[in-house]
């Protein structure tokens, strides 16, 4: 007699409170910083918003959504291998394309301030 497993309901509801929550860190660090910025360009360091500062809530965000994209793919009856094989590129392509746009604006932000100076 075949027996499929239980699909990871828990892991699905896991990843979407790590993603959601290092989301909600992410917006309050960028909001700061930029906030920040505005008020006292000439002070702020953007090379250090690239830091580990931001790095660590993206890194939870992108953790977050492969573990929550794995586990929904579960639900249609793919094996772990297979899921994670499909997610992980997914996953770690998006996480490179935004983190090199949100890159290329902190880019253009310090390049206003050496203007400005």
């Amino acid at each position: 007699m075949y027996n499929l497993p239980q699909p990871p309901y828990f892991l699905i509801v896991v990843g979407l409170l790590i993603s959601l929550s290092c989301g909600f860190v992410f917006a309050k660090l960028i909001k700061q910083l930029v906030q920040d910025w505005s008020t006292n360009p000439s002070t702020c360091n953007i090379v250090s918003m690239r830091g580990l500062t931001l790095q660590l809530p993206y890194l939870g965000i992108s953790t977050g959504a492969l573990i929550f994209l794995s586990s929904s793919l579960q639900l249609f009856g793919f094996t772990n291998l297979v899921a994670y094989s499909i997610c992980l590129p997914l996953t770690v392509a998006t996480g490179v394309v935004v983190w090199i746009q949100l890159s290329k604006i902190l880019d253009k932000m310090e390049q206003g301030i050496k203007k400005e100076s």
